[in-house]
């Protein structure tokens, strides 16, 4: 609680935070810029989440992001076969 006290008090941001802070919204970039089907809003609203929680938001950021590339590389591996065709329904025709 002193430590957070103090950084409050003389508005310093120690240069290993401000360096790690830096390095996880390049990554984030990086990540993010190629993505494809993924708006804008939700580019920006992951950046200001790594902002915000710092490195445990960015932990989350990459475990989304790796599920969202898992689940595309399997849509693509296996793709959805077509339905059955004709009417649907068991009523007379």
């Amino acid at each position: 609680m002193a430590a957070v006290l103090l950084f409050v008090i003389f508005q310093k941001v120690p240069t290993v935070l401000l360096v790690v802070l830096v390095v996880t919204l390049y990554l984030v970039w990086v990540d993010v810029k190629d993505e494809p089907d993924l708006e804008f809003t939700q580019k920006a609203w992951w950046f200001l989440l790594v902002v915000l929680f710092h490195v445990p938001g960015y932990l989350v950021f990459r475990g989304w992001i790796a599920m969202r590339r898992r689940r595309r590389a399997q849509e693509e591996a296996h793709p959805p076969t077509p339905g059955p065709r004709g009417r649907r329904g068991g009523g007379p025709a």
